[in-house]
């Protein structure tokens, strides 16, 4: 039988084919499995090097995943300071994949550093927002020129809220109607509508990152200086670059003692590096929703997670798209 690491069903052998020893200290701790299982690698377990990743058969293919690794490898080279994402291990045969007993795996340099969040949780202030709005900003305009734009994603409409969602895994999304109460049903089709409605006005589509929250940037600091590394591109694809605003938006709505000074110095840190449509404040409510709304059809697709999991989630993603449909970018009056 294979060797495992940490009990988990990721074959010590991988490592071994990325050249990370056992022989030279190199050992394995599995930290979470979701649409992938997580391990990080180090010579301790206290300063990991790498994350090794074990993909889920039925989530990406190997052209998608191979195409998340070239853009990372590209967004490492092109980024500006003090923006850093995981850059990609290769295998010793040069290879991005290592496929073993039918199961793909990938390593990604270590970003250090832990996630914020704002007063009263943690520390996240002004300038962290303006840094986090350059980020996605950046992001943005650097895919602008990155001549493969290979995206193994689509997101639309039709991919957010309909049974082509991604994340819905097989799963039945007519489950909705049995779980949610009427009132919700009714407002994932007012939000899917007039989601709808938006992305045919607007005109700036490219690769987004489409999970960029709060819990996927790390930050630290050196010498004093704030350097953010940013996490989880496997649901990158092409999109409608508003949209990707909406999910850390959303993130910061959740601290209303903050929200006026927070959400203002995200938008006009992303100014700093990408056009945003001058009535784009007018939208981003929707936006914010939308990523809360389309979320519910993920969520039914990881029924193992737990039937009462499932339907406490989707209950609350329905309120936080009601409170992010009534939050204000009036900030003229704060």
């Amino acid at each position: 039988m294979a060797q495992t690491l940490d009990g988990d069903l990721a074959p010590a052998a991988v490592l071994s084919r990325f050249g990370l020893l056992a022989e030279d200290g190199w050992q394995a701790q599995h930290l979470r499995t979701m649409n992938n299982s997580v391990f990080s690698i180090g010579r301790s377990v206290e300063e990991p090097a790498w994350a090794l990743r074990r993909h889920r058969a039925d989530w990406r293919d190997a052209d998608a995943i191979g195409a998340e690794l070239a853009l990372l490898e590209y967004l490492d080279e092109q980024l500006p300071d003090p923006f850093s994402v995981p850059r990609p291990g290769r295998s010793r045969d040069g290879d991005y994949l290592v496929t073993l007993d039918g199961a793909r795996y990938s390593l990604l340099g270590w970003i250090p550093g832990m996630p914020q969040r704002p007063h009263p949780v943690g520390g996240l202030d002004a300038e962290s927002a303006w840094l986090l709005g350059r980020g996605l900003g950046s992001i943005h305009s650097v895919t602008d020129r990155w001549t493969r734009r290979t995206a193994p994603m689509q997101w639309n409409a039709r991919t957010l809220f309909t049974e082509a969602h991604p994340g819905l895994l097989g799963a039945d999304p007519a489950a909705l109607r049995a779980i949610l109460p009427a009132a919700d049903l009714e407002l994932f089709d007012e939000v899917a509508d007039r989601t709808s409605e938006v992305f045919d006005r607007v005109q700036d589509w490219g690769l987004i990152h489409a999970d960029y929250i709060l819990g996927n940037c790390h930050w630290t600091t050196v010498e004093g200086r704030l350097s953010l590394g940013i996490l989880d591109f496997d649901d990158f694809g092409h999109g409608p670059r508003l949209f990707d605003l909406g999910a850390v938006l959303g993130n910061l709505a959740d601290f209303p003692r903050t929200w006026a000074t927070l959400a203002p110095a995200f938008l006009a840190g992303y100014r700093t590096a990408h056009d945003l449509p001058e009535n784009a404040e007018q939208e981003l409510p929707l936006m914010m929703a939308a990523r809360h709304t389309s979320h519910c059809l993920w969520a039914l697709g990881h029924q193992d997670l737990g039937q009462e999991w499932i339907i406490t989630h989707l209950h609350d993603r329905m309120e936080l798209a009601r409170l992010c449909l009534a939050v204000s970018f009036d900030f003229r009056s704060v």
